[in-house]
């Protein structure tokens, strides 16, 4: 069925399916070398990572000592613009800065120049998308300007985030939530609901 759509679009448009073939090509080698790459940087790190990693593009890591960083099954960073069209700023950045902080990361989970921050602890459930561009964090920077604790991060499972959305310290989305483009998470969000705006709002109910 495939190649008969493929043949349909070779004569119909056939410029623009050779190029969506070409680069579908050059998107396969580049997953391989770049998720190939990222493994060997988990190893080194002393990353703990499930099967199936896919990085696409680069990752930037840092473990503080005898801190932790724990990534699933199935898990995707996407950090190349070819690997979501609606523009990533900044390649995927993972970063426990201090003794004794956590990155938790369940399975298949999805992220697309995504900033995970974290000097306590930061929890992502199962099956968690993450837009484009967003960040977390459970700190607030310049420890000497603002002299404040970090508190834990709790995102549940089957959450789904939209791009450009900020979560801040102290926060827990519940499960089955989705998180409106553009927001700024400042307190806990509940279960089964959309909720979006600056603070973040809850919108309406999920119906499941």
């Amino acid at each position: 069925m495939k190649i008969k759509k493929h043949i349909v679009f070779l004569q119909s448009d056939p410029k623009a399916e050779i190029l969506f073939l070409i680069d579908k090509s050059l998107k396969k080698a580049i997953k391989t070398i770049c998720s190939t790459i990222a493994n060997c940087k988990m190893y080194f790190w002393g990353i703990k990572c499930g099967k199936n990693l896919t990085v696409n593009g680069n990752i930037i890591i840092f473990k503080h000592a005898n801190s932790r960083i724990k990534i699933g099954n199935k898990c995707t960073f996407n950090s190349l613009n070819h690997y979501n069209y609606r523009g990533i700023n900044h390649c995927c950045i993972l970063q426990t800065g201090a003794e004794n902080a956590e990155i938790n990361i369940g399975d298949n989970c999805g992220f697309s120049g995504v900033s995970i921050i974290s000097k306590y602890k930061v929890t992502i459930g199962n099956h968690v998308n993450i837009g484009a561009n967003s960040a977390i964090g459970d700190c607030d920077d310049h420890p000497d300007l603002y002299k404040t604790k970090p508190a834990p991060i709790f995102i549940k499972d089957n959450v789904w985030i939209g791009m450009n959305v900020i979560i801040l310290k102290g926060v827990t989305i519940g499960e089955n939530t989705v998180i409106g483009a553009g927001s700024i998470v400042t307190k806990d969000i509940p279960a089964n609901v959309v909720a979006a705006g600056n603070p973040c709002k809850v919108i309406k109910q999920r119906s499941l």
